[in-house]
């Protein structure tokens, strides 16, 4: 399975197939003559899966405006950067696909080392802002409670609804022990009824990140 997708919209065959073939040995690669077409085809991707992907998009082509595929893909929430391919774009077009969201323009002719390395660039940009932003959201869904080891695990049996009793035997301590531990969580947790203990433990155990203080 390839690590990455791209989507080729350029008008002229050769130049589609020529990318095709090149791009086709390290990504999944998808080709369309026209705006019209690849819109026609959107409900074909997933784009949801993760897997990186970019769109090669001719500047000029019949039908349906660059620009204005620009805009439909951000109407239907596609959110794929577009590097725009190009032999005599106008300073003013150039403009209005930067303040669109293109990333970059391949100037006609390249090279299929050019367009390599303009991917293996964008890729590599994107895979450091994904794993930011999953560093971002582990350490925001992480909660970071004071209670020990042996106090997660009670809390963690209480919360799927053993007795006190059962705890102690589970856990080989006795029940005075589980007691006292039990009573610990209620101060430091506020955790008043065996209701409340477990409601926490439903909707929190999976994201704790417990302080170890000790025993």
């Amino acid at each position: 399975m390839k690590n990455s997708r791209i989507i080729i919209v350029e008008d002229e065959l050769a130049v589609r197939q020529g990318l095709t073939d090149w791009l086709s040995q390290e990504h999944e690669v998808s080709g369309f003559e026209s705006a019209e077409a690849f819109l026609d085809a959107l409900n074909d991707f997933e784009f949801e899966d993760g897997l990186p992907t970019c769109i090669l998009l001719d500047f000029q082509m019949p039908g349906m405006t660059e620009v204005e595929l620009q805009s439909n893909l951000k109407m239907m929430n596609v959110q794929c950067p577009i590097i725009f391919m190009s032999g005599n774009a106008q300073q003013s077009d150039v403009i209005d696909a930067w303040r669109g969201g293109a990333i970059d323009f391949l100037l006609k002719p390249f090279t299929g080392a050019q367009v390599d390395q303009l991917l293996e660039k964008l890729f590599a940009k994107a895979e450091q802002i994904a794993s930011v932003q999953e560093s971002v959201v582990q350490e925001k869904s992480l909660i970071q409670i004071p209670i020990s080891q042996r106090e997660a695990e009670v809390l963690a049996l209480l919360g799927k609804g053993h007795r006190q009793a059962e705890v102690s035997e589970m856990l080989g301590i006795t029940l005075r022990t589980v007691k006292m531990h039990r009573a610990s969580l209620k101060n430091k947790l506020g955790l008043n009824t065996i209701v409340e203990l477990t409601r926490y433990y439903d909707e929190h155990m999976p994201s704790i990140q417990f302080i170890a203080k000790g025993n």
